[in-house]
């Protein structure tokens, strides 16, 4: 849509249109697997980048967290569907001598599985084998602050949760110590 009203307004013109077509021809050239792999590279960056923002504490560092990676996938020039949206239809609109199946199926196909793959698979799976329930969640060798399954385990009778047991506490209050008092037990 965004294409459509670039190409609208006259601003898909001139080196404009030159630069659309030949990046059109460019991202249509190379073969599936090619495609492929630059869409999981994309994807694996964009991903990091949504990773580092949310581990960021202020508004600098969220900047930045998101700049490096995203900046690294557009140097590179790995394939990033949602960008594609934009940049294949401006090539088409200025005269690329393609179809929209051409650009369908050398381009979008295998854009969107390897972004879903690196999304799904690398980054997903990947973070839930380390700290989820595909790796077991189990405890790290590193020290690491995250809730494990020990950590959800009922605590035993009489024990309140996080607080371990000694030999000498007892659920009951001590005799010098009042048992705290519901509302309107008539004790008052």
């Amino acid at each position: 849509i965004f294409a459509l009203l670039v190409h609208a307004c006259d601003m898909n013109t001139g080196a404009t249109a030159e630069l659309a077509i030949k990046i059109t021809y460019r991202k249509c050239s190379k073969d599936f697997i090619k495609t492929f792999i630059k869409g999981v590279g994309c994807n694996w960056l964009v991903c990091m980048a949504v990773f580092l923002n949310g581990q960021a504490q202020d508004m600098a560092g969220k900047m930045v967290a998101i700049w490096f990676p995203i900046s690294c996938f557009v140097a590179i020039g790995f394939e990033h569907i949602p960008a594609n949206f934009f940049l294949l239809p401006m090539g088409l609109l200025a005269g690329a001598d393609l179809t929209v199946w051409d650009v369908f199926i050398k381009n979008m196909v295998p854009t969107t599985l390897g972004n879903f793959f690196a999304g799904a698979v690398c980054v997903a799976v990947g973070y839930s084998y380390a700290f989820g329930s595909l790796g077991g969640n189990n405890k790290s060798a590193v020290l690491v602050t995250r809730c494990s399954q020990e950590d959800l385990a009922e605590p035993p009778a009489g024990q309140d949760a996080g607080i371990k047991a000694t030999p000498d506490s007892s659920s009951e209050p001590a005799q010098d110590e009042e048992a705290p008092r519901a509302p309107g037990d008539g004790k008052e």
